[in-house]
């Protein structure tokens, strides 16, 4: 694998099913090991997820199906 990342899903039944508000990409670095690369996830999601919050609470989105739709 060459690349992770962390996903902002809204709810729904599932587990990690909803539709997606907001993803990120982490690189799998040489040398990575699970922990390593669990660190760098966990901060992006750390930053990742007010972000997304802050875009729904503008408003102005809309869901279809399983695509959220932000405001151009």
């Amino acid at each position: 694998m060459k690349v992770a990342g962390a996903t902002v899903h809204l709810v729904d039944a599932g587990t990690d099913t909803g539709p997606i508000a907001g993803q990120e990409a982490v690189p799998v670095l040489p040398g990575d090991d699970a922990g390593g690369l669990s660190a760098r996830i966990l901060e992006v999601g750390h930053r990742l997820y007010p972000s997304v919050l802050a875009r729904l609470l503008a408003g102005g989105w809309s869901v279809q199906g399983r695509t959220l739709t932000y405001p151009s």
